[in-house]
């Protein structure tokens, strides 16, 4: 089986980093659509074996790289928190719209 090993490491950063990045909701959709909006702007790093990402994640003790990533992670938690598509926005902003009525 092939592997992007970038999706698990960032996936282990949005963990290690969410309660830091200021997030409007933190559902799982939430957390999801930041993961994928992430590895969208990441060159994906792919692996034949999971034992072998601790070769790439490796190459994220460099500092630079490491910010490199949660730069981006922040970027996107920033784009997805300020227009969540989840569904407990939509509740909100239906209950929003029938205080109005």
């Amino acid at each position: 089986m092939v592997i992007n090993a970038m999706e698990r490491i960032m996936k282990d950063l949005l963990d290690e980093y969410k309660n830091h990045l200021q997030l409007n909701c933190t559902c799982n959709d939430c957390l999801d659509d930041i993961l994928a909006l992430t590895l969208n702007k990441t060159k994906p790093r792919y692996i034949a074996k999971v034992e072998k990402i601790t070769y790439v994640k490796a190459e994220f003790i460099d500092k630079q790289e490491l910010t490199s990533l949660l730069v981006k992670l922040a970027e996107c938690a920033k784009i997805v928190s300020d227009k969540p598509q989840c569904q407990s926005d939509k509740k909100e902003v239906d209950s929003n719209h029938m205080s109005y009525l």
